[in-house]
């Protein structure tokens, strides 16, 4: 019960967050986020709740953290008008193995599009991703998060809106799974490696190879979750 009560707080949160960045424009796109203690303060939640609504944020491409810098809000916000509420309701009801397999449908096809469109300096970035899983999960830190901030590099190297659009939407409800899943560490083990053999393909353009592997990428996920 506390589990969900605390899940529940932080989604509160990331909407009321959301709704002081979109809705009433007190954060343009670019600015930075004032520090944890004056936002939790001002949002009436602990540090922890607050730092949980800042990586599904994150997660959305609503928020970006530079490192050393601080919390800033993303140069180009996703959808705008995207109802979070709306969002939890949907989470709520959604069952994982249903999205993972909505994830085998758009997914696969995604990478192979970013295998034709992505620039070098894109290409670039998602290997920087794939290298900060890697490290955050050896720390023991927020590998899911990292994770997937990998996959929205790749999504973003698509070059597709309607994509970049409905990657959030499912992305969110992935975040909740994550957070009650019971087979954490071997979700971990089945990201890196086949992390490691998604961007393989990407970096040689093989667009083949990168939906297969992603293909055998999301199976693997939904077996894990079924065990």
């Amino acid at each position: 019960m506390e589990e969900t009560k605390k899940v529940k707080l932080s989604e509160r949160t990331s909407d009321r967050l959301y709704e002081m960045i979109v809705d009433e424009g007190r954060y343009g796109p670019g600015s930075k986020l004032p520090n944890e203690n004056e936002l939790s303060q001002e949002l009436q939640v602990s540090r922890t709740t607050l730092r949980e609504a800042i990586s599904f944020l994150v997660a959305q491409g609503v928020l970006e953290i530079r490192r050393g810098r601080g919390t800033f809000v993303a140069e180009e916000l996703p959808a705008s008008g995207m109802d979070l509420t709306a969002l939890s309701s949907l989470r709520s009801r959604v069952r994982a193995k249903d999205l993972f397999e909505m994830r085998l449908i758009f997914e696969p096809a995604t990478v192979a599009l970013a295998c034709q469109r992505a620039s070098a300096e894109e290409l670039e970035m998602i290997r920087k991703k794939a290298e900060r899983v890697e490290r955050i999960a050896a720390e023991d830190g927020d590998w899911p998060l990292a994770d997937q901030e990998f996959h929205w590099a790749i999504i973003k190297a698509s070059h597709n809106e309607y994509m970049r659009h409905l990657y959030p939407i499912i992305n969110s409800a992935v975040n909740e799974i994550m957070q009650i899943s019971g087979n954490r560490q071997q979700m971990l083990e089945t990201a890196l490696g086949d992390n490691r053999v998604i961007l393989e393909f990407l970096l040689q353009r093989d667009e083949a190879g990168a939906r297969h592997a992603m293909s055998i990428h999301i199976r693997h996920l939904i077996n894990t979750l079924q065990k």
